[in-house]
């Protein structure tokens, strides 16, 4: 298991973090390879966020997206209390269709009628679709639990597949280690049963982020409703992987994901609290901007800290 997610203090599993983020953005070997059932027909692996919108809001507060978020539909954008989006904002709807009130969060550049949004929701709405029917190792998401990628039912892209559910015990603080060499691909089709996935995805042997996709697979793919939701709070753990529920509501907050979220049903979506570093291939800062954004990583945490402190002793 990896020293950053069992062994550490949790100051220090920060500080692994924010180094895992510079290595891992200045390497060639990180260029994302688009996890699963071949790479889809457009550019999906260029953003770190996309909301399906239909015509809600996607709430963001006081959280860092590294690379870009797309919005799809007429759907909007609302910030509060700060934040950052180090590449676009893409809306797929027109500027005088949105709503869009940033507040003080910081935006690479703003774009609208974005054609990219719109093919790429659709490619991976078919892409949970059809991973939905495939076959897969049955799983038990549990707290210090395990699974060997190649333990799962091999298809015909080349998917270790695994059918999955989330046990009450994964909870923030727990981990359940993903093994796996850079090659493989992990789709772990998920029921969550509402049941939140706050305990920490840890991978390890070399598989990356791109590689291992949760595909909330439940509801109904034509109205994009009756999902299960998406819901993350680590509680500012470090958690793995590439997240997709098309018909589910999503809420995330209070974490750091290195992966990606997608999806989002006919509702509002929420992202507070938390920092998501996108895979490359957007265009990854220089080595002393990640310093830098290493650094604040463990100051934000440090602040979010004494911020829960505070807000428990009043």
């Amino acid at each position: 298991m990896s020293f950053a997610a069992k062994f550490l203090p949790r100051f220090k599993r920060v500080s692994a973090a924010a180094m895992m983020l510079a290595a891992g953005l200045t390497s060639q070997g990180a260029q994302a390879e688009f996890c699963c059932a071949g790479d889809p027909s457009n550019d999906v692996s260029d953003y770190g966020v996309i909301y399906s919108g239909d015509p809600h809001n996607l709430d963001f507060s006081k959280s860092t997206v590294i690379g870009n978020v797309g919005i799809g539909d007429n759907g909007g954008f609302i910030g509060s209390e700060g934040g950052t989006i180090t590449g676009t904002l893409q809306f797929a709807g027109l500027q005088q269709n949105v709503s869009f009130y940033p507040d003080k969060v910081s935006i690479g550049a703003v774009i609208y009628g974005s054609g990219t949004v719109t093919e790429s929701l659709a490619s991976l709405n078919t892409i949970s679709q059809n991973l939905r029917n495939e076959e897969g190792t049955p799983l038990h998401i549990a707290a210090g639990g395990s699974i060997n990628a190649s333990s799962g039912v091999l298809d015909a892209q080349g998917n270790y597949v695994f059918t999955a559910n989330i046990k009450r015990n994964f909870k923030a603080g727990t981990t359940f280690m993903i093994n796996g060499t850079s090659d493989q691909f992990v789709v772990i089709n998920t029921t969550t049963g509402g049941l939140p996935l706050d305990g920490s995805f840890i991978l390890s042997g070399g598989i990356t982020p791109d590689h291992v996709l949760f595909n909330l697979d439940a509801g109904d793919y034509a109205t994009l409703t009756g999902g299960d939701p998406l819901s993350i709070d680590t509680k500012g753990n470090p958690t793995s992987g590439l997240f997709l529920d098309p018909n589910g509501p999503i809420n995330i907050s209070d974490s750091m994901i290195f992966g990606r979220i997608f999806g989002g049903d006919t509702a509002d979506a929420s992202i507070s609290d938390t920092t998501i570093v996108a895979p490359p291939p957007f265009a990854a800062p220089e080595p002393s901007s990640l310093a830098l954004l290493g650094g604040g990583l463990i100051t934000a945490f440090i602040v979010r800290r004494r911020n829960r402190r505070v807000r428990s002793r009043s």
